[in-house]
């Protein structure tokens, strides 16, 4: 009897070893065929409305490229994961995520961070893992150039820099809204404010009657707006983000200054009506990436309808971008029939005539990619027009 018995437990153990073993080798390989896309997005803290609509546009490109098959190489199928950190609109947090991704998660690329600053943060990270980032929204020129001019190896872009976006603001203000004296606003506390207008005034043909600075978290603009008011101009433009945007157009349209607001893509988000009131956030137009009103690619028409239909809403130009950035990373394994993180950053770098959400594009020498810009047109809180300008 203690034969048969010792004899039917080694049997046991053996066929569970086997099954295992085979569970073992099946879990393998389908951890070996998932790409796995780190996430950095500030979710919560000053800019978690920006945050959350890219967050929501990786998750969406990652459930698109699923359900269409994933991406394969070499005659394996690999599908998209997303690992999702919140940065906390805190540029340690960005640095300390954006290790955590590469380190203990292993990811094969990053989307995210979200602004300049956090790009800068996490740059060391990125650097030393030998990671790809590809950032949805940071503009500032000098996020993809090292200090000794060339270029920064593993950070990348979706939408265009900064100095472009002033350079096509400046055009739309002379041609399409014939602005011949204009008063500029700009955030001094990041580079994002302070680059753009750089680029507004080296571009801008007409008279910048004063130039005014503030400080991102400023609520009360009274005093600013008061020195301004008799002065004679056509347009303010304000370069920063919609949260100070926002309340200065109150204040401003409170006082009776009725003049056209033009700014750069951190003014387009609902938000900036939702602080500023719905009447006031009118005759403002804001630089964009992507409008519904301007759909110029299949890729976007798509895109549109698809998320319509899962959302009941319009999606934002900062949920195309973040859904573009993953499109691109899955573009960059196909063309280098590889997932290796080396391959994936060749790949970005040699993106050409990419047909995005946002529009056709190609990556320059420098990370940045060549596409048109859209100024979208805003009443009573609501996008109407969409002028494209190239």
């Amino acid at each position: 009897m203690k034969k048969i018995i010792a004899i039917v437990v080694a049997f046991v153990v053996v066929i569970g070893g086997v099954i295992g073993f085979g569970m073992m080798k099946k879990t393998g390989n389908k951890t070996a065929n998932i790409v796995k896309i780190g996430g950095v997005f500030d979710t919560s803290g000053n800019v978690s409305a920006y945050g959350q609509a890219e967050q929501k546009g990786a998750n969406f490109a990652v459930k698109h490229i699923n359900a269409a098959g994933g991406v394969k190489v070499d005659g394996k199928t690999y599908k998209f994961k997303m690992v999702n950190k919140d940065s906390k609109s805190d540029n340690t947090e960005a640095a300390s995520v954006t290790t955590n991704l590469i380190n203990n998660n292993q990811v094969n690329a990053i989307v995210g961070p979200v602004v300049t600053s956090a790009v800068q943060a996490a740059i060391p990270s990125a650097t030393k893992g030998k990671t790809p980032v590809i950032s949805p929204t940071a503009g500032a020129d000098s996020i993809t150039v090292q200090k000794n001019g060339t270029v920064q190896p593993y950070i990348f872009r979706a939408q265009f820099k900064n100095s472009y976006l002033g350079t096509k603001m400046a055009k739309f203000a002379t041609d399409t809204i014939k602005a011949r004296n204009v008063i500029v606003f700009q955030d001094n506390s990041s580079d994002y404010g302070t680059g753009i207008t750089a680029a507004f005034k080296k571009a801008y043909t007409g008279n910048i009657v004063e130039t005014d600075s503030y400080q991102a978290g400023d609520t009360d603009f009274q005093a600013m707006l008061t020195k301004i008011k008799n002065k004679k101009f056509d347009a303010i433009v304000i370069n920063g983000y919609y949260t100070e945007a926002g309340a200065i157009l109150k204040q401003a349209r409170d006082m009776g200054i009725a003049v056209p607001v033009i700014g750069p893509d951190g003014l387009g988000d609902p938000k900036l009506a939702e602080i500023a009131g719905n009447k006031n956030t009118s005759n403002v137009y804001y630089a964009a990436h992507f409008s519904t009103k301007a759909l110029s690619t299949d890729a976007a028409k798509t895109f549109v309808k698809s998320y319509r239909k899962d959302y009941q809403q319009e999606p934002s130009q900062f949920t195309a971008l973040s859904y573009d950035a993953v499109y691109m990373i899955k573009q960059a394994i196909e063309d280098e029939k590889s997932i290796d993180k080396a391959k994936i950053t060749a790949g970005l770098a040699k993106i050409k005539n990419f047909e995005g959400t946002t529009g056709k594009m190609t990556m320059d020498k420098f990370h940045n990619p060549k596409k048109s810009i859209v100024m979208v047109g805003v009443q009573n809180g609501k996008d109407t027009t969409a002028t494209v300008v190239k």
